[in-house]
């Protein structure tokens, strides 16, 4: 598949489903804010040559084509300054938001927030009865930063464990300080739960069990291997992305994934009681529409942040294991997810 209508400043990037590389860029390039065109090599033969030629005949990706330079498994910062120098007059308009260094997720941000409103609650609630145990706060302050962050990892992404482990003790440290000035003013005086423990000794260990815990589905996210996979409509292809979210067995693909034409917004909604409002999407494919058969949330609670404008598939849609030996791009029948939110 060519891409006529790429203008000549677009950024192209050539990857396969299955690769760690390719989707750690393209989640890099987008947190930057960085406009691009992407080209799957196993479903696109002309990008597939276009890669050889850069590689000596090999099929090495990601591949980065910035005005005619080709840019083999390079970083951000490396596509965001072959942009400046390959278009000094228009880098701004092609790179939009991005700038040289990729702006800190929001993520960190929002882990940031959640812990400081826990701490200030807490801090709060205990000058207010100090005779009370607020034995949900130190869970709370310790927990936001690591559950928040591990919601943004993905699959493969060995990296990403360093952000995890730092979200994990900067959550601890923040419950620990908050506890050390607690009982110094001598706000922690109420009743414990495990009986030995004061009341600063039960909440550091509160803190440190609630840490732990928040941080184990991130590091068991970013453990596994990562799997692409395709949605389908009997033969016709709906989505296809190795960047997928997995949550109640149900594989919600990324917006860039899904086929053009292929969604249709419905007024159909539901609630999840964790998720928050699902909206619904008709999905056509060969000329037939099957009503409400796809969802997402466009603003999900901060439990389910993962999901966030990600699409979902039930009914009649088969989801795939994508073969990753093969050239071609066929998938092994999986299931799809039968549940809806």
């Amino acid at each position: 598949m060519s891409h006529p209508e790429a203008p000549a400043e677009s950024i192209e990037v050539l990857w396969r489903p299955g690769c760690p590389y390719c989707a750690r860029l393209r989640r890099g390039l987008r947190r930057a804010g960085v406009a691009t065109v992407e080209r799957d090599i196993w479903t696109d033969p002309a990008a597939a040559s276009q890669v050889r030629a850069a590689t000596g005949g090999d099929e090495t990706v990601p591949t980065v084509l910035v005005g005619g330079r080709a840019l083999v498994n390079p970083s951000v910062r490396d596509v965001v300054a072959a942009v400046r120098a390959a278009y000094p007059e228009d880098a701004g308009r092609v790179l939009g938001s991005a700038t040289a260094s990729p702006s800190a997720p929001a993520t960190g941000r929002a882990a940031a927030g959640w812990t400081l409103a826990a701490a200030v609650l807490w801090i709060l609630v205990a000058a207010w009865r100090p005779t009370t145990t607020w034995h949900l706060a130190p869970v709370l302050i310790a927990a936001a930063a690591p559950w928040l962050v591990g919601q943004e990892l993905h699959a493969g992404d060995r990296r990403a464990g360093r952000r995890l482990a730092a979200a994990t003790i900067a959550g601890f440290l923040t419950a620990a300080i908050i506890t050390a000035g607690l009982a110094g003013v001598d706000l922690l005086r109420g009743p414990t739960v495990f009986g030995p423990l004061r009341p600063w000794a039960e909440s550091l260990v509160l803190a440190a069990a609630a840490a732990a815990l928040a941080a184990t589905p991130g590091l068991a996210r970013v453990s596994r291997a990562p799997a692409a996979r395709s949605a389908w409509m009997g033969e016709h292809l709906l989505a296809r992305s190795d960047d997928v979210v997995m949550v109640e067995g149900n594989v919600y693909f990324p917006p860039s994934a899904i086929q053009p034409g292929v969604l249709t917004p419905t007024s159909t909604r539901t609630v999840c009681p964790w998720k928050g409002v699902a909206g619904y999407y008709t999905v056509t494919a060969g000329g037939v529409e099957h009503p409400d058969a796809a969802w997402s949330y466009r603003h999900p609670s901060p439990l389910a942040r993962r999901v966030k404008d990600h699409i979902a598939f039930w009914g009649d849609v088969d989801v795939r294991v994508e073969r990753h030996s093969t050239a071609n791009g066929d998938g092994t029948a999986g299931q799809s997810g039968s549940d809806r939110p």
